[in-house]
């Protein structure tokens, strides 16, 4: 027994010895971290508002008939040029034929009456003024006592009986010649015209089908021009002006831009959405460069074709109508300029993973500014608009042009940590980054995105 102690007595000094004389390990050196280094830099910033809005034609209409009867006859179809005035449907039906007939009837029995009214207007206005001037002649005779009050008052009721047929008579006259008017509108009714010039965008209605006064018959759009209407609010609506140059672009082409002008700013708001509506004109009509002139085909002459892709349109091959009413426009207003503004890049905010949004409800915004001896240094600054690529922001107070600052791996520095500065040729070779000390700071745009 006091063998096994004294073995246990002897292992254990020899651990405390072991561990006693064991060398302490040198403190690891943290590795450096690589960072990109860019300067403040001075340069024209525009101000843009962007908005979207619907495509609608210039003037844009549904054409109905008025007389619910069958169509006879279609005169326009999807994708004709109509003129204004020019005739697109006709309705008929027996009913219709009979009300017609019976209004071209009632019209010349109309006409006949109407002389004959005019012959007793004439009439009764001659025996009104005879009327008149003997009760005139009988009253001066009644105040000297040659004839007696009721002679003077038989005539006043035969003047006042001629006055009341010249009433009779006016009234018939006028209420004939509404007749005649009645007459001929439902002898029109039939015939359905094209109210403005333009494209027949959709044709409602077959042949033989039930023409209604609920239910359009055609809708047609002046394409020369179209108009897109976006929703200002009240903070953006006092940088709009009349004449402001917008650009305009759609999905359907891309990347490619249509120039436009606002044409209308409303004066007042709306109560319910506090925004206030903003018309934008965009020409429709884009002729070929360099300019060709064409010919439609005729009897007389041989036709000259355009290109493909383009149509003979007033004698000039064009580009005609690619905005089509109902297309999405992404629309954005030149505003202001800004001369000579601080822009850095927006990747260069401290704490900023969220973008420009979440950077604007940021209070203590900072960047890391790059000292003579590459030692960094924060610096609280202020920032303004956002560049129209959204890659650089306006600083507006903390920073002066030309001063260095980092623009990529400022997030991952801490006090005491070695640094080294990376060109873009060997930016591609770094090793990868650790993770960021600590996480970004929370804001308004991610606490709606649930981030």
């Amino acid at each position: 027994m006091g063998m096994r102690w004294r073995s246990v007595c002897l292992v254990l000094c020899s651990v405390w010895m072991l561990w006693g004389c064991k060398k302490p390990e040198a403190k690891k050196e943290e590795p450096p971290i690589y960072v990109q280094v860019g300067k403040v830099v001075q340069t024209d910033l525009p101000e843009l508002l962007r908005f979207t809005g619907d495509i609608e034609g210039e003037a844009q209409v549904q054409v109905y008939a008025t007389v619910p009867d069958r169509i006879k006859s279609l005169h326009a179809d999807v994708g004709e040029e109509v003129k204004q005035g020019q005739l697109l449907a006709v309705i008929e039906h027996t009913r219709l034929r009979q009300a017609v007939a019976q209004a071209e009837a009632q019209l010349a029995a109309t006409y006949a009456n109407l002389a004959g009214a005019r012959v007793q207007l004439s009439g009764a206005v001659l025996s009104r003024e005879s009327a008149l001037r003997e009760l005139k002649r009988l009253r001066r005779l009644y105040k000297s006592g040659a004839v007696g009050e009721q002679q003077v008052d038989q005539l006043k009721s035969q003047y006042d009986s001629a006055t009341t047929q010249v009433q009779a008579a006016e009234a018939q006259i006028a209420s004939l010649r509404a007749a005649v008017g009645q007459a001929q509108t439902a002898k029109q009714n039939a015939i359905v015209r094209s109210p403005i010039k333009g494209i027949v965008g959709r044709r409602y209605r077959q042949l033989g089908e039930m023409a209604s006064a609920q239910f359009p018959l055609f809708s047609i759009a002046d394409m020369d021009e179209v108009k897109v209407q976006i929703n200002v609010t009240e903070r953006d609506l006092m940088k709009i002006r009349i004449g402001d140059k917008a650009s305009i672009t759609v999905a359907a082409y891309g990347e490619r831009v249509f120039e436009g002008r606002v044409n209308k700013v409303a004066p007042t708001l709306d109560l319910d959405t506090r925004t206030a509506p903003v018309e934008i004109r965009i020409p429709n009509v884009y002729p070929v460069q360099p300019e060709r002139s064409c010919t439609p085909p005729s009897a007389k002459k041989p036709a000259i074709p355009c290109a493909k892709g383009t149509q003979c349109y007033r004698n000039h091959c064009v580009e005609l109508h690619p905005l089509k009413p109902g297309m999405i426009a992404r629309v954005t207003l030149l505003v202001k300029v800004h001369r000579n503004a601080l822009m850095i890049p927006i990747t260069a905010l401290l704490n900023n993973s969220f973008g420009y949004n979440a950077a604007l409800q940021q209070k203590d915004l900072a960047v890391l500014l790059m000292e003579e001896d590459n030692i960094p240094r924060r610096q609280q600054i202020r920032i303004g608009l956002e560049s129209p690529d959204s890659t650089m922001v306006q600083v507006t107070s903390g920073l002066q042009a030309n001063q260095r600052l980092i623009i990529e791996g400022q997030n991952f520095y801490k006090p005491g940590v070695r640094i080294k500065i990376l060109d873009d040729k060997k930016k591609e070779e770094a090793p990868p980054k650790a993770p960021p000390a600590r996480s970004p700071q929370k804001t308004a745009h991610s606490d709606k995105t649930g981030m």
